[in-house]
């Protein structure tokens, strides 16, 4: 019996990729929500490329006096390691705006926000158990994000900050390995 040519359009199929579930994990979310003006994009830049910049988060009057209450609770305080972790607890954030109407004194008043979301999670390598960004969640979205925005915009009545409650993370990683 003859054999049978090869079909002409099969394709060779590329090699699948190997991921493994990490989690679900504890995580903390968070938004900053506040309203898009485009007089706001400038100091949006600016707070958010701050979270990645260690001498700029040094600079912050909120995290001068967290180092300063720190170093007189404990002797053995390491402002590096603190603000390394304010640092990489932070590792990203995402934007996107939604329309919205809401009531004020003087009646119902349509708005486009800026919603800022904030995702943490402590790393799959927990050998360095002095990196807790769940811990320092908290700190940096609500006072390295939300409170400055508040102080240095000025003019809104209200910034809202959401923090969502006990979400969980999973994350399919590709499995470097194979």
């Amino acid at each position: 019996m003859a054999k049978s040519p090869p079909p002409r359009n099969r394709r060779r199929q590329p090699a699948r990729a190997s991921y493994k579930l990490e989690g679900p994990k504890p995580a903390r979310m968070y938004e900053v929500i506040l309203p898009k003006k485009l007089g706001y994009f400038a100091k949006i830049e600016e707070v958010l490329e701050d979270l990645f910049d260690e001498q700029a988060v040094r600079a912050i009057p909120f995290v001068k006096d967290a180092i300063e209450a720190r170093r007189k609770q404990r002797g053995d305080f390491d402002e590096d390691d603190f603000i390394r972790t304010l640092c990489q607890a932070s590792r990203g954030y995402s934007i996107y705006e939604m329309d919205g109407r809401y009531l004020s004194a003087a009646g119902p008043v349509d708005e486009r926000v800026l919603v800022i979301r904030f995702i943490f999670h402590n790393p799959s390598d927990a050998s360095d158990k002095r990196t807790d960004f769940l811990a320092a969640s908290l700190e940096v979205v609500n006072f390295l994000v939300a409170h400055r925005f508040a102080a240095e915009l000025g003019v809104e009545e209200e910034i809202w900050f959401l923090e969502y409650n006990q979400p969980q993370l999973a994350i399919w990683r590709r499995d470097r390995e194979n």
